[in-house]
């Protein structure tokens, strides 16, 4: 009868490799299906014989050993791993290309032009600075180019915004797949519970699992002895054998840009103050790469450093070089700063050097309509209802042991100040009077506080004024004065005041109707309604309404001095175009090594895929010579049990007759 369990065993280990391949061929075009061989092993042995130190056996037949996956856990993991580094550069690039095309470069409708025709207007106001005619071409250009400046700064936000959908999508994207593993991982360990059968069908589910997941976020995972994967999503559990730590997301800043945090760990999912890049193998995941360029902060121009000019302090004294020194320091944290937190990322770059250049436009253009200069007093300055106008600096004395505070909203004591040093608060700078006290500039009011009393104790105040020596006039019948072409929005310029001497006073404001600071930036700039509603108010021309062509030089030549330097560390200052020049090749540039990294990345993973493919896809030639072959092996099983069969009917038909 062991003759019969022999070809017994035969059929049934050949049916189960036939049923295999047949599952393989169904599956072929099933994406993350991973191709399954049969292994065989010989059966049992059973004696025929035991003489001393031999013993004679004969085997019973074939067992099915396993039936298991091809597949390369290597490959898996790098496949995994540049996986991941390609959705980081995927995300940077987007968000690159996505501001030049705002930009037009590409498009023929270029922004420089209107930076052109602004220049135009201004030139043509040289021939005859009282034409009526070339001042409201001046408006309208000038109106252009806000309107286009503006414009282009709301897409820029709103595309940062809009990153916030992709945020959130990407975030339940990651907890809906963490979710999946979980139940796979419970699934796979239910079944090969009894060690007779692997879940490889569970198993290929959840290796397409973690090969989306590494898309995402960069994930280190293990497999567990009975079967489990346990997943670390940024260096936290995200995955383990008794649940999944799932994020969510909180909302930062005036606009509620949205950071990814782990909800059972109370800590956001990224720390930004170590720069992602390759060394470092931080420059993983879709996500990651997707809130670096999109920014977790808000940004304008007064976010880019500027470099301290050695000529404005005199380096010959111990105390000018101290405070140089401080500001070469403080300029030093602010450049670490946006290099660490806008300098990588191309949304706040472009927003924080876009609104660099067009504050440096209208600021230049406005300051040569409006001329200021300071003036110190010790006493503050009230409007006509008696309002106490803000001063551009605040002067202090005070000893070591004195508090410095802001007036509101909450005291901060910002105390001992040695000579020259700066805060991270109001306080500008100190500096030694050489009689144990200190002279502390601000740039808001705030209260000395040597007894525990608010006490203000203000030494002076300089406040920014029109420069009536300086100061141009309009042609209309007032003979208007301080009418700058660009107006921040709800803030007037100048507060009117009259001098002891009973002369007007245009005391430089920068509060809003409802109190707020103010500056010139994007988001805050409109043309001065004043001025086109009356081109007559433009302070170019003379005293009697004669031209100033003075003033429209000043103008046009405002747009060949040297402003600012697009990087905050290069000495090298540029004008307007070559400023914007230089900034949209630096986006270009950008955009054109991210494209070379993406293709390099794309590359490596279709490499890796590949690789695999050829290790664990499905070749329909292959498979269908395997199923020929245990065809056959099934058919000599068959006959093998027909020629046993009928030896051993003729056996009992022998015996029978004897």
């Amino acid at each position: 009868m062991g003759s019969l369990m022999v070809g017994a065993t035969g059929l049934r280990s050949s049916q189960t490799a036939l049923n295999t391949t047949a599952h393989n061929l169904s599956n072929v075009n099933t994406e993350g299906y991973t191709r399954q061989q049969i292994t065989f092993a010989d059966s049992t042995y059973a004696n025929v014989f035991s003489k001393s130190l031999n013993k004679g056996k004969y085997g019973l037949g074939v067992d099915i050993d396993a039936i298991s996956r091809v597949r390369n856990e290597f490959i898996d993991r790098s496949y995994r791993t540049e996986s991941s580094r390609l959705g980081f550069y995927e995300s940077q690039a987007n968000a690159v290309y996505e501001v030049e095309d705002w930009f037009g470069e590409m498009q023929g409708v270029t922004y420089q032009q209107h930076i052109t025709n602004l220049y135009n207007a201004v030139n043509e106001l040289t021939k005859n600075p009282t034409s009526t005619i070339a001042r409201s071409s001046l408006i309208q250009n000038a109106t252009a180019f806000i309107d286009r400046s503006e414009a282009i700064y709301s897409g820029l936000k709103d595309y940062q915004v809009t990153l916030n959908t992709e945020v959130n999508n990407m975030v339940e994207k990651i907890n809906s797949l963490g979710q999946k593993i979980y139940n796979l991982n419970k699934g796979i360990v239910k079944v090969e519970a009894e060690g007779v059968e692997r879940a490889n069908d569970l198993r290929d589910s959840r290796d397409l699992a973690l090969d989306e997941l590494s898309k995402y976020i960069d994930i280190d995972y293990y497999e567990t002895k009975d079967g489990e994967v346990i997943v670390s999503a940024e260096n936290v559990p995200f995955i383990t054998k008794n649940d999944i730590a799932k994020m969510s997301v909180r909302e930062e800043g005036t606009y509620g840009l949205l950071i990814p945090q782990w909800e059972g760990y109370q800590q956001d999912v990224y720390n930004f103050d170590k720069q992602a890049n390759n060394a470092n193998d931080t420059d993983k995941g879709k996500l990651k790469g997707l809130l670096i360029a999109r920014g977790v902060i808000e940004v304008n121009y007064t976010d880019i450093p500027v470099m301290p000019e050695r000529a404005d302090y005199d380096l010959t004294t111990e105390q000018g070089m101290a405070e140089y020194n401080s500001a070469m320091d403080a300029y030093q944290q602010k450049q670490d700063y946006y290099n660490k937190y806008i300098e990588p990322s191309a949304i706040l770059s472009a927003i924080a050097g876009f609104d660099k250049l067009v504050n440096g436009i209208v600021t230049a253009m406005n300051d040569v309509l409006c001329p200021e200069t300071t003036m110190d007093t010790t006493k503050e300055l009230t409007d006509a209802d008696g309002n106490i106008l803000k001063a551009e600096k605040y002067v202090y004395n005070a000893s070591t042991h004195d508090v410095l505070r802001p007036a509101e909203p909450a005291p901060r004591a910002l105390s001992h100040f040695a000579a020259g040093t700066y805060s991270h608060g109001n306080v500008v700078a100190g500096k030694e009077n050489g009689d144990g006290t200190y002279s502390y500039e601000a740039s808001e009011k705030l209260y000395v506080d040597a007894n525990q009393e608010e006490t203000e104790n203000i030494d002076s105040m300089t406040y920014k004024i029109l420069d009536m020596s300086k100061a141009g006039y309009g042609m209309d019948d007032d003979e208007t004065r301080g009418v700058e072409l660009f107006k921040r929005k709800g803030t007037d310029r100048y507060k009117q005041i009259t001098g002891a001497d009973g002369s007007t006073i245009y005391v430089r404001n920068n509060l809003n109707v409802t109190g707020f600071e103010t500056d010139y930036t994007l988001g805050n700039l409109i043309v001065n309604p004043e001025a086109s509603q009356n081109v007559g108010t433009l302070p170019l021309s003379t005293e009697h309404g004669k031209e100033d062509f003075s003033k429209v030089n000043e103008l046009i030549d405002t747009f060949s001095k040297k402003f600012a330097s697009l990087n905050p560390e290069n000495y090298a200052k540029a004008d307007f175009n070559t400023f914007y020049n230089d900034y949209i090749g630096e986006f270009a540039t950008m955009g054109s090594v991210l494209t070379k990294y993406v293709n390099n990345q794309t590359t490596m993973v279709n490499g890796y895929d590949n690789q695999r493919l050829q290790t664990s896809g499905v070749s329909s030639d292959e498979e269908l010579q395997k199923m020929i072959k245990y065809q056959h092996a099934y058919n000599a099983a068959s006959r093998y049990i027909n020629v046993v069969s009928e030896m051993i009917e003729h056996l009992v038909t022998s015996l029978g007759h004897a």
